[in-house]
């Protein structure tokens, strides 16, 4: 698993469990542990995509980045 997924599998959550029902105002407190330079979209988007794609039946890395690739803008 490439570094940055560790430290975000290892993280304690930001904000405790009952206030994780506003997702945005959640997933807005992860820990980016990107370098500034190579950030091109929110770490909040790409979550939410992937979580997206998860409940949509996606159960691959290239299952999600096709369901994610195929949704409207």
């Amino acid at each position: 698993m490439p570094s940055g997924l560790e430290q975000l599998a290892h993280a304690l959550s930001p904000q405790p469990l009952p206030d994780a029902v506003c997702r945005a105002r959640f997933l807005a407190g992860l820990p980016d542990p990107r370098d500034r330079r190579g950030r091109r979209f929110p770490l909040t988007a790409i979550v939410t995509a992937a979580a997206a794609s998860v409940l949509a039946g996606a159960r691959s890395l290239t299952a999600i980045g096709e369901w994610i690739a195929d949704a409207p803008r």
